[in-house]
Formats: C-alpha cells, structure tokens, sequence
C-alpha cells in the first residue's frame, strides 16, 4: 500500500544520508536556514516523494489530483 512504499522509500533515502554522514565523508559547511523555508521545503518533499510512490503504483490520476 501507499504508506508501505513512501516508508521503505524514505528508509532507504536515510540509508543514504547516513552514509554520507559518517565520519569517512568531510563536514559539510555550516549554512543558515529559517524555519519557514525550512517547512516548505519539507512539504515539497514529502510531496514529490508520494508523488514519485504513485505514479509507480501506476495511480496516475491519483499523482495528478495531488498535484493539482
């Protein structure tokens, strides 16, 4: 189901992250984000994830409608 793929996706997504996270990959610079664009930018995410989760599902119209 929906919330089973968006789960397993972003499971591995934080797989990722970890890894590029762990002591091996340099520090990343330190940057300045204000909560606002910060929770946009979650929002569009999260978004573009289910999106991508039901567009594989082949729930097209669904994509579209959530899109709209």
């Amino acid at each position: 189901d929906l919330e089973h793929k968006v789960i397993t996706l972003l499971k591995n997504e934080l797989n990722r992250f970890k890894k590029l996270l762990s002591p091996d990959y340099p520090a990343c610079s330190e940057r300045e984000v204000e909560d606002e664009e910060d929770q946009s930018s979650v929002r569009v995410s999260a978004l573009k994830i289910t999106l991508h989760v039901l567009k594989n599902m082949n729930h097209t119209d669904l994509a579209n409608t959530l899109q709209n």
